[in-house]
């Protein structure tokens, strides 16, 4: 038996096995295709996602692989800024390049790499799920390989198998619909002679004939993307002559080779539950949202990064089966934000697209997506008030052995305190929490992070605790309470101790 299936071997399915991997656990992974991803779907990545690559031991390789945009533009049809933000370069407060731009096969290639180093994942591809069934300490999969029927058993069901996800169908849940359904032509080129066209400078092209999206991808991978209008069919916008025909103010055959182009419908949506009793969805499986913030593969870890550690204090018998609870009260807000925030941007370029052409246009009220980014609002000693709480821990660099190391390197994926003064002794309740959980004490000397990322914590808390996901569990004014914030634990995570 498994402890985890896992269905989907895309981005998110493969860091979800490979974070569960690492606490040692058996992990099945399933999917109905062989082989990466043959084209670029997800583009973007950023710190926090880079932090996770660390955790398991290639996000070196993906920064060296990857491009970054300096600026990102509104345009009008002819490429005249109307607003024009400059995005930052340097290294920031989570201790890496604040945003990236990746080629989706490359990066599945890199992921993979790991994953199939591990002797406790084992990879089923060309095998579809057709069915399973919960009892209740397992789940059944009934599935189809080759023609012929196979079955598995695991303790725990995950689906990470994108928008049309087969384990969100077949647990009958239903959707939560936003609202901003649009047809969208994608295409992939690759450069193969030099241009002028910008290699750092995002577009958004707000023209009311046509809006569309240009992004410069890393070496030379571009994506572009333009809006269905009303009147058009999908297999006229496929053609290959309309879609360089589109292309021509950019590249054209001399100059590039098209990898794809395909009309798809982006959706706004989030799945109305995440978890029906061993079974659980992350990712595309559980939200959707259109590409204008490049956010989808990122809302998909940080799923997986919630959820793998409450996994690992199920299966280690530390904590019950209801701490997953938390991963939809704590994931769905901040999902529902990011969709949000990607709607918005679709409604910025109609607005603008609306003005050039003397019309009024009034968005729609996101009202109800008051969720500040990133943002957990549950699963806290308090609450988020502090604006530090809820939210990912910068990552100080912490000075061993003579040298600057980074923190998280240091740690590793464990609950962690952080403080400048020697805690006072523990309540014996405390104690054993810090030692069944493994919490790490990181006491901070004059030398460690210079850089100041941790200055706005230390002004208010003496000690914060930090979750395994790197969020901020909460901080303390006084050491007197040190234990009380510890023992906290017990009943947040509810925890066997």
């Amino acid at each position: 038996m498994f402890d985890v299936a896992i269905i989907g071997y895309g981005p998110v399915g493969s860091i979800m096995a490979n974070l569960i991997a690492t606490k040692g656990y058996k992990v099945l992974i399933i999917d109905a295709n062989q082989g990466t991803s043959p084209t670029a779907r997800a583009i973007n990545t950023d710190g926090e996602q880079c932090r996770t690559f660390d955790l398991l031991g290639f996000a070196d390789e993906v920064v060296s692989n990857s491009g970054y945009i300096d600026k990102v533009s509104f345009t009008d049809a002819e490429l005249n800024e109307i607003i024009t933000q400059d995005q930052p370069l340097e290294v920031g407060a989570m201790g890496w390049p604040p945003q990236l731009l990746f080629y989706q096969p490359e990066l599945e290639k890199i992921i993979r790499t790991s994953v199939e180093s591990k002797e406790n994942i084992e990879i089923k591809e060309s095998t579809l799920l057709e069915s399973f069934k919960t009892e209740s300490d397992k789940v059944i999969l009934n599935c189809t390989s080759n023609g012929e029927s196979i079955n598995f058993e695991s303790k725990y069901l995950i689906g990470c198998d994108g928008a049309s996800s087969s384990v969100r169908k077949l647990l009958n849940i239903e959707r939560d619909d936003l609202g901003y359904d649009q047809d969208w032509l994608v295409a992939d080129a690759h450069l193969t002679k030099t241009t002028d066209i910008p290699k750092h400078h995002a577009k958004q092209i707000c023209n009311p004939k046509r809006p569309a999206t240009y992004v410069p991808g890393r070496r030379g991978h571009r994506r572009f993307e333009f809006k269905l209008m009303p009147g058009e069919s999908k297999e006229e916008l496929e053609s290959e002559e309309k879609v360089w025909e589109l292309l021509s103010p950019w590249i054209n055959p001399n100059n590039a080779t098209l990898e794809r182009a395909d009309v798809y419908q982006f959706h706004a949506a989030l799945a109305k539950t995440w978890r029906i009793d061993n079974c659980l969805i992350a990712g595309d499986a559980a939200h959707q949202m259109p590409p204008f913030m490049g956010a989808g593969m990122g809302t998909g870890i940080r799923d997986a990064m919630n959820l793998f550690w409450k996994l690992d204090l199920i299966l280690s018998n530390k904590a019950e089966d209801s701490i997953l609870d938390t991963y939809q009260a704590e994931r769905y807000p901040h999902a529902k934000w990011t969709v949000a925030q990607s709607v918005s941007i679709g409604k910025i370029i109609e607005g603008l697209c609306a003005q050039q052409e003397g019309k009024e246009f009034t968005p729609d009220d996101n009202e109800g997506y008051g969720v500040k980014f990133p943002h957990l609002p549950s699963g806290l000693y308090k609450d988020a008030s502090d604006d530090i709480s809820g939210y990912p821990c910068p990552q100080p660099l912490l000075i061993r052995n003579g040298s600057k190391e980074l923190s998280d390197r240091i740690v590793g994926s464990k609950f962690t305190i952080f403080t400048k003064n020697a805690i006072p002794k523990l309540t014996k309740k405390a104690e054993e929490i810090v030692k069944a959980l493994d919490i790490q004490i990181i006491e901070f000397t004059d030398k460690d992070d210079e850089e100041n990322r941790m200055s706005k914590i230390f002004e208010t808390y003496k000690l914060i605790l930090i979750r395994p996901d790197r969020y901020v569990y909460g901080g303390i004014e006084s050491l007197d309470n040190s234990s009380d914030i510890i023992e906290s634990l017990e009943s947040t995570f509810s925890l066997k101790i």
